[in-house]
């Protein structure tokens, strides 16, 4: 069997991967080990519009669940903020039925998608030329291999290509929940080394009383959220005599992408790459944004039937000049918020507002290309006079 571009998972990095290239004419193929698209989802599922909106995508009112127009950031000590700009900032999505959306609009531009199709190796000659798929190892040459299996990165490997470290992934898990005692239209964010070591818990309000209830640290994040759950005076005030129907555990990246995300006959997208908000873990958008790229690239390597790794190299050169400058300040600011022992982050959120930091989030913010509030931050010399009283808190064992 010969495919022009084969895609390796049939998340949003690999299904906007596809589409892109097949509407560039390329002939594509997405293999899904799974048995259906979306399932299982492993995502919060929350998006901001303006991310959505540089994708080319609007969500159909069947894969939206609610929208929201701000948060509440809490310490651990219980000083909160609240960041609003006004607007509608984000929607939360029924991830399983976003990635059906997804795969519906590749389909629609001729991208073939096969579920129950375990890639179980590539073929290499000279570079990467196709995968083998199934029990019974099936040939798929292609020209190229646009690998979106997520952050197992067992492709990657094989194809002698960077991994994501294991210390940048951390387990998260998260319930949904009913019959919830939860600001509608707001997303609550709790920090504290006694609730989420090295990251936060958050609450994401889906409307009606319902709401997706999770955590993400650097170990033990079931047992964390349960314990969160039960004892959190605002969790538990929020949830905890909520009904829960139903559970589910993921990853949450947060490092940087890895050093090289391409080789000859191979693209990697996605979390496999690490292209990931380190602050929130979040990498439907950019992920997908650099994926779109890898698209168009592996088209145009079809079109020049060349695809050698410095064609490809195209696909890195120019995802970095547009996502690696957020993506490393993003990188550094959860690095050392992951560090902050509870009294700097108290000191931090208690002083935010006053030093005018909400003002600058709520004027400049942005929730993925966070790079420029975070640049304009670090130029303001209330947080520079905020940092020196905070950086006597840092748990440098972390850094």
């Amino acid at each position: 069997m010969r495919q022009d571009v084969v895609v390796v998972g049939a998340g949003p990095a690999g299904l906007l991967a596809a589409r892109e290239a097949a509407m560039r004419g390329a002939d594509v193929l997405v293999l899904e080990e799974h048995e259906q698209v979306g399932i299982p989802d492993h995502c919060a599922g929350l998006l901001s519009t303006s991310g959505l909106a540089s994708l080319g995508l609007r969500p159909p009112p069947h894969v939206v669940q609610n929208h929201i127009n701000g948060a509440i950031i809490h310490s651990p000590s219980g000083h909160s903020i609240f960041v609003e700009r006004g607007q509608r900032e984000a929607l939360v999505v029924d991830r399983r039925e976003f990635d059906r959306w997804l795969a519906e609009r590749a389909i629609d531009k001729g991208v073939g998608i096969r579920t129950k199709a375990k890639v179980r190796g590539l073929m290499v000659s000279k570079g990467v030329n196709g995968v083998r798929v199934g029990k019974d190892g099936e040939k798929i040459h292609s020209t190229v291999v646009i690998n979106a299996e997520g952050s197992r990165c067992i492709i990657s490997r094989e194809a002698g290509l960077p991994i994501i470290p294991r210390q940048n992934m951390f387990p998260a898990y998260q319930f949904e929940v009913s019959n919830a005692n939860v600001h509608e239209d707001i997303v609550e964010m709790f920090y504290g080394n006694r609730v989420a070591p090295g990251f936060f818990a958050w609450i994401i309000p889906l409307g009606e009383g319902r709401a997706r209830v999770g955590l993400a640290s650097r170990d033990r994040s079931k047992i964390r959220l349960r314990a969160a759950i039960r004892h959190h005076p605002s969790i538990r005030e929020r949830v905890g005599r909520a009904k829960i129907d139903r559970g589910f555990g993921g990853i949450v990246l947060v490092g940087l992408p890895v050093n090289r995300t391409y080789t000859s006959g191979l693209l990697t997208v996605g979390d496999a790459a690490g292209i990931v908000k380190a602050t929130t873990g979040g990498g439907v958008i950019i992920g997908g944004g650099a994926a779109q790229i890898a698209g168009v690239v592996a088209a145009q390597a079809v079109e020049g039937k060349k695809s050698q790794a410095s064609k490809l190299m195209e696909y890195e050169r120019l995802w970095r000049a547009k996502y690696q400058g957020d993506l490393r300040a993003m990188y550094l600011t959860q690095k050392i918020i992951g560090s902050l022992s509870d009294k700097g982050l108290d000191i931090l959120i208690e002083n935010a507002a006053a030093l005018g930091l909400v003002d600058t989030v709520k004027s400049a913010g942005d929730m993925d290309m966070q790079g420029r509030v975070i640049m304009r931050l670090l130029r303001k010399p209330e947080t520079l006079i905020a940092g020196l009283r905070v950086v006597r808190h840092l748990n440098l064992i972390y850094l």
